[in-house]
């Protein structure tokens, strides 16, 4: 994603790790990034780059939520995958 790209990791009491990065950008540039995830996905690996980069192992099958958000301010567009963890291995949810 990027060098200058901030994250930030948190950690609580239940063990919960949490990765995020947020930074301002050229739709090109944002396009690129979600090719590069929409890559990960399909080949079950996501990498994201820098100096506090992360990867994540992603299952065969997985939950996808997709959010528009309109206020007043400001529009939030969001996409989610989530899918169960077992012994620290993604796992594809049940049907």
């Amino acid at each position: 994603m990027g060098n200058d790209e901030p994250e930030t990791e948190a950690e609580s009491a239940d063990d919960e790790t949490e990765r995020e990065g947020e930074r301002v950008m050229s739709r090109p540039d944002g396009a690129a990034i979600l090719r590069e995830v929409a890559d990960g996905v399909e080949n079950g690996t996501i990498d994201i780059e820098g100096d506090d980069g992360f990867t994540v192992a992603v299952p065969e099958r997985f939950e996808l939520e997709v959010e528009y958000e309109v206020t007043d301010d400001e529009a939030e567009f969001e996409v989610e995958l989530e899918w169960p963890m077992e012994d620290g291995e993604p796992v594809s949810p049940d049907e």
